[in-house]
């Protein structure tokens, strides 16, 4: 019974030691994988291009409904980790930082007042396609269109770059303003 499972054991200890062997770097497999080509993007350049000319269409959007617009940027500010968490999410199935990003809104948004957010993954960045498809949303128009007293809008853009000139496009419209009952 000794000598049976010392040869498991042996055997299990070979079948390793083979297995090492061939992930080896001077193991030569029957086939190769063609490197990945890296991203040659400017992520951060590119997202804040696209967060220009985003709120450039927010404005045009707003005046043809009559409507001003002001820009909160600190609470542009407070909606990129969630960006990140979304993305992190996406890519890992695990939810990270929604209490901090909770949080945050909530010291951001004054008593009395409302939040909405529309956060929308994309794989382009042209401004006018983004602008298109987050105004498809009935979510996204009722913070691009919203009326109240002191409304604030806010819009924050990620790009997750990744091999083969795969890109997620992260986009967050966001508005607080005062609730009036």
């Amino acid at each position: 019974h000794t000598q049976h499972t010392h040869t498991h054991s042996h055997t299990h200890t070979h079948t390793h030691i083979m297995a090492m062997e061939n992930c080896s770097p001077l193991a030569q497999p029957m086939w190769r994988c063609p490197p990945l080509l890296p991203s040659q993007l400017d992520t951060i350049l590119i997202a804040n291009e696209l967060e220009a000319e985003l709120r450039v269409l927010t404005v045009q959007y707003r005046q043809e409904l009559g409507l001003g617009t002001h820009w909160d940027d600190d609470l542009s500010y407070l909606l990129s980790p969630a960006l990140t968490a979304y993305e992190l999410e996406r890519c890992t199935g695990l939810s990270v930082g929604n209490e901090e990003f909770q949080d945050a809104i909530h010291n951001a948004v004054p008593l009395g007042h409302t939040f909405k957010g529309f956060p929308i993954q994309l794989t382009s960045w042209n401004p006018k396609r983004v602008f298109s498809a987050c105004t498809k949303s009935q979510v996204c128009t009722d913070i691009l269109s919203c009326r109240g007293d002191q409304v604030r809008m806010a819009v924050r853009t990620k790009l997750c770059d990744y091999p083969e000139g795969v890109c997620a496009v992260w986009v967050m419209f966001a508005v607080k303003y005062k609730s009036v009952l």
